[in-house]
């Protein structure tokens, strides 16, 4: 959880830090005002990335060289967190005052997920998408996933590296750990995509859509034949492997099945996609703290205008009584389903400052 944030460089944003509740957290403001580039501050520490661009320095306010983002965390034991990180041409990241090598530690204490305009494409784009939430879920709530994840993913990289040299045989020196260490990172991915079909019913009856995602489906598709083990499909993708210079099969082609009433859910309505998948974001959200005894920090960009008003009365009602700390967006101050003695911290963004209201 975030106690308060700071960041500096960050798009129209003025150098600031803001102090947060542990419930909702609204940001409101016109269009333009940086009330999004709040959020993306938060994801930016959070995951080392921003989900509006590929690249950082497109983060950068103009003029600047570099961004900095900081926070102080809280968990439940109670202890505290010091985090940071720093683009200038590169990205650097900090831990209670001490430089890490890679995010990965800073990132261990800030969970956090976000439901922008982009995250509806979740079900009708590409499978890299939704890998990266599988990911994230094993990262965060499967003990000794990233460790699996990690050394499968470079025995795949030294692989194919020595496939597209043309090595076949230097390509299959790295076959022991990609089946070793692929077969522990699908069966953890299966039972994964198990618990958070359960959680996603549970937190779509919650926010009030239950009905409308009767017939849910969600399951695994590990990225070749299951009929075969994983050994099994690569002996019979060797040789085609060997011609196109990189693996046919495996982890890195896993996806999810996406289902509503037996039919594929991208070809669902566009309502019942975008319910489906705010509830599969709140379905990861009550599986980590299932897990964990943490939640998410969920950062809703301006879900009011992306959701329609019932389906924005049941989700605000729903993440009102589930105690988890949220960071939304919104044109005008009442959001559909926030009482006013329910509605969290009020904060007016406006040209770019975040201004309590008592500043206001």
């Amino acid at each position: 959880m975030l106690d308060s944030l700071w960041w500096q460089g960050v798009r129209n944003l003025q150098e600031q830090t803001l102090e947060l509740t542990p419930g909702i957290n609204r940001l409101v403001g016109p269009n333009g005002a940086g009330k999004t580039s709040v959020l993306e501050a938060v994801h930016i520490l959070a995951s080392g990335r921003s989900f509006r661009t590929s690249q950082l320095r497109r983060v950068l306010t103009s003029g600047c060289e570099s961004l900095w983002v900081g926070a102080q965390t809280r968990d439940p034991a109670g202890g505290g967190h010091r985090l940071g990180l720093v683009w200038d041409g590169a990205r650097r990241s900090r831990l209670d005052g001490r430089w890490m090598e890679g995010h990965a530690a800073v990132a261990d204490w800030l969970p956090a997920r976000v439901l922008h305009s982009g995250s509806f494409e979740l079900l009708t784009g590409g499978p890299e998408e939704r890998r990266r939430l599988l990911d994230w879920g094993g990262f965060y709530a499967l003990a000794g996933y990233r460790s699996a994840w990690q050394r499968w993913r470079r025995a795949h990289e030294q692989r194919n590296a020595a496939l597209r040299a043309g090595d076949g045989a230097g390509a299959r020196e790295f076959e022991r750990p990609w089946l070793e260490f692929g077969e522990v990172v699908s069966e953890a991915r299966r039972r994964y995509v198990e618990d958070w079909e359960v959680q996603t019913r549970a937190v779509a009856e919650q926010f009030g859509f239950g009905e409308r995602l009767e017939g849910l489906r969600l399951a695994l598709r590990a990225g070749w034949d299951r009929e075969r083990s994983l050994e099994e499909a690569l002996d019979r993708s060797r040789e085609s492997d060997e011609e196109r210079g990189f693996a046919q099969v495996g982890p890195q082609r896993a996806d999810l099945d996406l289902r509503l009433d037996g039919r594929p859910a991208a070809e669902a309505s566009r309502g019942e996609q975008k319910r489906l998948v705010t509830a599969m974001v709140g379905g990861q959200a009550r599986l980590l703290e299932s897990v964990s005894g943490r939640a998410p920090v969920l950062l809703l960009d301006d879900v009011v205008s992306e959701l329609d008003r019932e389906a924005v009365e049941g989700l605000m009602a729903g993440l009102a009584d589930s105690g988890w700390q949220i960071l939304v967006t919104a044109v005008e101050d009442a959001i559909p389903g926030l009482t006013s003695d329910r509605g969290g911290q009020l904060f007016h963004v406006k040209h770019g400052r975040v201004l309590t209201h008592a500043e206001d």
